[in-house]
């Protein structure tokens, strides 16, 4: 696929716009997905499908990074005051809060580097169980009627609630997959849906991707490797994010990960923080993102426990689309 960058620049919100719409990330997402499955599609000669597909709703792992914020406006005469010195304790302590993310990052991909390889056949399905909002997590408790009398991009209809979700993707991306979800504070409302086609990058495509950093970095960047510091790090974290969950089964892949965001400008340690299941640990965020938002970490055992806005719950491999991994 040859990809313009002016067509991605024209996908990015213009300068000053305190945050990407959903939308803006989906297209984002979608642009970049597809450069990456592209280059597995040509070696392996498979298709793969990414982003939204008739019958298949939006998988959840999206990261949402803002956009770089505007310059606030100037007040008083219109001249923003600087204060030398206290722009140096600023810089300092930006550098000392980095410089502890960067460890942080390394401890945690000593861990994952240590954890056991998962294998799964072709035949098999990757399962993973997740908690968070019905928006973030693409779940929806339309009826069968409205989901069939509706034709094009379906908007679910809104839940404010909690909810969890379960989805089982063929290791090869071959057959077809299963998605559940549950609302947390109503388990009557449920949603069982059939998912088409393979999304974003299979199993055996997360195990053909390199697992040194600065190859993940080139590669997760795209084609958004000339813009901004700020959009480069929105990109490779957003598309990062789409993969972590699976890559938890990869040791080498997810110790890759974690090394590939200490290499990220304006990472930097939340301590306390919770996942969307309300689970403490600590965090790591980066420079403008959505206040409050971090991926978090067990604070013993360093193991990833989803972001504040989609915990991971678990992951593993199933014979069946339907079925749980024991334990």
């Amino acid at each position: 696929m040859n990809t313009d960058p002016q067509e991605l620049a024209e996908l990015l919100p213009a300068p000053g716009r305190p945050v990407l719409s959903r939308d803006r990330h989906r297209v984002l997402r979608e642009h970049l997905m597809q450069h990456i499955t592209h280059e597995h599609d040509t070696v392996r000669e498979q298709s793969a499908t990414t982003g939204t597909a008739p019958g298949r709703p939006a998988r959840r792992r999206l990261v949402l990074v803002a956009a770089p914020l505007a310059l606030a406006a100037a007040v008083g005469l219109g001249v923003v005051a600087v204060d030398n010195a206290r722009d140096g304790k600023d810089g300092t302590a930006a550098a000392d809060g980095h410089q502890k993310a960067v460890q942080l990052l390394d401890r945690i991909a000593l861990a994952a580097a240590s954890r056991p390889t998962v294998t799964a056949r072709d035949d098999q399905f990757i399962y993973t169980k997740s908690q968070g909002s019905a928006a973030e997590l693409g779940v929806d408790f339309s009826s069968a009627a409205e989901l069939a009398g509706h034709k094009g991009l379906f908007t679910p209809r809104p839940y404010n609630g909690a909810v969890r979700q379960e989805q089982w993707d063929a290791v090869d991306g071959k057959r077809d997959g299963l998605r559940k979800g549950v609302a947390v504070a109503d388990p009557t409302q449920k949603m069982s849906m059939d998912m088409k086609g393979a999304g974003y990058l299979t199993f055996r495509q997360l195990q053909a991707l390199p697992t040194d950093p600065d190859a993940l970095l080139k590669k997760f960047a795209g084609d958004a490797s000339d813009v901004s510091a700020a959009r480069r790090t929105e990109v490779v974290v957003e598309n990062l994010g789409a993969v972590v969950d699976e890559a938890t089964l990869l040791p080498d892949l997810s110790a890759g990960i974690y090394r590939a965001m200490a290499k990220l400008p304006g990472v930097s340690v939340v301590d306390h923080v919770k996942d969307a299941a309300g689970r403490e640990g600590v965090g790591l965020t980066f420079k403008n993102a959505p206040k409050g938002y971090a991926w978090v970490f067990d604070s013993s055992s360093l193991v990833y426990r989803g972001t504040t806005d989609a915990a991971l719950l678990g992951v593993g491999v199933t014979d069946q689309a339907g079925e749980v991994p024991a334990g």
